[in-house]
Formats: structure tokens, C-alpha cells, sequence
């Protein structure tokens, strides 16, 4: 299992957390994956960045493999994607959005949010808190998370501190 971070010290820190094969920065990861994969590439890429990270992670498909796209977090504007390496290869590209499917499906929303939770509240899931803010300091945590100095998920504390 291969990752991409932005930094250096956040590929050390998801190698160490989440026990991936490898984690690269992400410029440049199309090379890395590529000789990681002996030149195969990878059968999925899960893509919530965008730009021209989604771009690049078309480069790193083997052949069937699929980008499925489920956010925009760098906030690029939408790209013009090549369709026919997509054809050619046999690639797929993919997408989920969840604004979309509470718009059109809400009760399949409701369970597959009541399956999530359920998998976290019992273990099976991994919750990376790495940092809490309170509710009035929720400009200064976004701002934190605009800059790229998260790692791990920052949340907010809503009514009591915890103990």
C-alpha cells in the first residue's frame, strides 16, 4: 500500500502510523510509484486532492486500474483530462460525492454513515485525532488546515473539555 503526503516528515509519520509499503511527497510520486511498482503501477489510486495530483495519479494506473475521486482539497480548478491514455489502457476514473448522494439518496447516506460510525465506535476503524481545538478557536484550526501544518485529523471540541 502506497501513500502521497506533502512533506517529508508527514511521508515518516504515515509510514510509521499506518504501516504503508511506502509514502512519497507528492511531487514527483509518479516516478517513485513507478519504480516502486517495477513499472506496473497500481491497480487503485483514492484520490481526495485534485489538480494536478489526480492528473499525475493517471500516470501511475496499470492497466484496469482507477482513480476514484471522493474530494477537491486542493481547490485547483477543474482539469481538462486526457480520455484516450484512459481507453487506450484501460483505466477507469471514478467518483464519489457525498453532497450528491445525501441530495439524491439520503436514506442510503443515513446507513452507509450508520455503518461508518458503527465501524469506528467498535474498533475496526483507525480515527488519526492528532489534534483538538475548541469551537471558538475554529478559525485559527482551519487556518492550521489551510496551510498544510495538519497531520493526522484536527477536530472540534463541542461543549465539554474532554477529561
Amino acid at each position: 500500500m502506497y501513500g502521497t503526503v506533502s512533506t517529508p516528515e508527514k511521508a515518516a509519520y504515515a509510514r510509521d502510523a499506518f504501516g504503508y509499503d511506502e509514502v512519497f511527497v507528492r511531487d514527483g510520486f509518479p516516478a517513485a510509484v513507478t519504480t516502486a511498482t517495477s513499472g506496473r503501477g497500481v491497480d487503485v489510486v483514492l484520490d481526495p486532492v485534485g489538480g494536478p495530483t489526480r492528473l499525475a495519479s493517471l500516470d501511475v494506473l496499470a492497466p484496469f486500474g482507477r482513480v476514484a475521486v471522493y474530494g477537491e482539497a486542493a481547490r485547483h480548478p477543474d482539469l481538462h483530462l486526457p480520455v484516450l491514455p484512459l481507453w487506450k489502457n484501460n483505466r477507469t476514473l471514478t467518483g464519489y460525492n457525498i453532497g450528491d448522494l445525501a441530495r439524491r439518496a439520503p436514506e442510503t447516506l443515513r446507513t452507509r454513515a450508520l455503518d461508518a460510525l458503527s465501524l469506528a465506535a467498535g474498533g475496526a476503524v483507525r480515527l488519526d485525532i492528532t489534534e483538538e481545538h475548541d469551537l471558538t478557536d475554529a478559525a485559527k484550526a482551519h487556518r492550521l488546515l489551510g496551510e498544510g501544518r495538519n497531520r493526522g485529523k484536527t477536530v472540534l471540541r463541542v461543549g465539554a473539555s474532554r477529561v
